[in-house]
């Protein structure tokens, strides 16, 4: 009876470890994994203060130029009883004005800075983006090269096998066992180095989502095909409107513009306005001060010499930023065309290379084939599995870098905004 409850005691504790161990592990999907990174990447967050920065200097360049208050003091000088009287003279507030135009404009400018920000915070999401789908998909990989390596393995360890059968029945030389087991060796070594790929991809994803890297979490989810049905021109177009790096450069031209007006109106009169006391012993009285302040020498020629060059400059980069652009859309595009006919064939290959082996292993058993054609054979089949998932790997990592060149989703997903 005491036995019985040990092993019923037993029964539950290994129940509740076990328990407790998948609720440990998370099942993570590409979703979440993205939401996460979106929320916590460190470099998105130091992008989304670089925002809140750019607005403090919105509300400084609204702001008008700071007051200026005088004081004059009199009588520092002593008297014939050696006595100093000293009191204030007259005391004098005055405020400055910019020229006509000019605080409207430092503002719009002020306002392409926040924008220009914003860009660069989705530059930085976008490539935030690609890395976390990449390492994403490199995890299915892994584990698709786990259990492939597994598969080869049972593959090699009947090869293995068989050559030792032939060489008890004599069919077969000691060599030949010995490459047998080399073979099975070295397969055995490509599982370990897929389960330690696994590992460290799991880390990175991880640390990209903003978590410690041992956090432990899996993966249900496999790789797909993936089908480009826009064309060349059409990419181009959207990479020219929705590109960050793109659109900033648009919008410094547009503040570089800007700031050539705004200098040119800085050689308008400045307005000042201000209220004066004078304490002294013949008078005590009011006033108020009006003025202006001229450019007198340079009629600031040389700041809008400098501007103009400036807004040249921005318009020669814009121009070199679209060509990039075009050549990035152009050159991802081109390998997306080149991995979908890849993976075609090693679809192809894969159909057969099973076949291939299913014969190999037949004519083997039969004395039809000698051993290095067996090997070869069996080694074809094996690199041929991995191939094709690592085919559509590389499919999905090339459309994924066409995204974030061109800065829209092609799996209609709502991240890349």
């Amino acid at each position: 009876m005491r036995m019985k409850i040990f092993n019923i005691l037993g029964t539950v504790s290994l129940l509740i470890i076990f328990s407790a161990e998948a609720r440990a592990e998370e099942m993570l999907t590409l979703d979440k994994a993205l939401t996460l990174a979106f929320e916590n990447n460190p470099r998105v967050l130091e992008s989304r203060k670089a925002v809140i920065a750019a607005g403090g200097d919105l509300i400084t360049a609204g702001s008008l130029p700071d007051p200026e208050v005088g004081f004059e003091i009199g009588g520092l000088k002593r008297d014939e009883d050696g006595k100093r009287q000293v009191n204030l003279g007259s005391f004098e507030i005055r405020q400055g004005f910019d020229p006509p135009g000019v605080r409207g404009l430092r503002k719009e400018i002020a306002s392409n800075a926040i924008s220009v920000q914003e860009e660069s915070l989705r530059q930085a999401w976008g490539e935030i983006y690609s890395r976390v789908r990449q390492t994403y998909n490199k995890i299915i990989l892994d584990k698709k090269k786990i259990e492939l390596a597994k598969g080869n393995l049972e593959i090699f360890r009947n090869f293995f096998s068989r050559v030792q059968q032939r060489l008890q029945s004599g069919q077969a030389l000691k060599n030949e066992l010995q490459r047998a087991r080399i073979e099975l060796l070295k397969a055995e070594n490509t599982s370990l180095a897929a389960e330690k790929e696994l590992k460290t991809d799991k880390a990175q994803l991880n640390l990209l989502m903003g978590r410690a890297m041992e956090f432990a979490f899996d993966i249900e989810e496999e790789l797909k095909e993936e089908k480009l049905e826009i064309g060349l021109q059409k990419l181009t177009e959207i990479a020219f409107a929705n590109r960050p790096d793109v659109k900033q450069e648009r919008l410094n031209l547009d503040s570089k513009t800007k700031n050539v007006t705004k200098e040119e109106r800085e050689r308008l009169p400045a307005p000042y306005i201000g209220f004066q006391r004078i304490r002294e012993d013949y008078e005590n009285d009011y006033g108020v001060v009006f003025g202006f302040s001229f450019p007198l020498w340079s009629g600031n020629r040389g700041q809008i010499q400098r501007a103009m060059a400036e807004k040249d400059a921005q318009r020669v980069r814009l121009d070199a930023t679209r060509r990039e652009a075009a050549f990035e859309v152009y050159q991802t595009y081109l390998e997306v065309e080149l991995t979908q006919k890849q993976l075609d064939s090693l679809k192809k290959s894969l159909e057969e290379a099973n076949e291939l082996l299913h014969l190999a292993d037949l004519s083997y058993s039969e004395g039809e084939l000698d051993f290095i054609n067996y090997l070869d054979q069996v080694r074809t089949v094996a690199e041929t599995r991995v191939q094709y998932y690592e085919g559509l790997f590389n499919l999905n990592s090339a459309v994924t870098e066409l995204e974030k060149n061109v800065y829209t989703s092609m799996r209609k997903e709502a991240y890349l905004r």
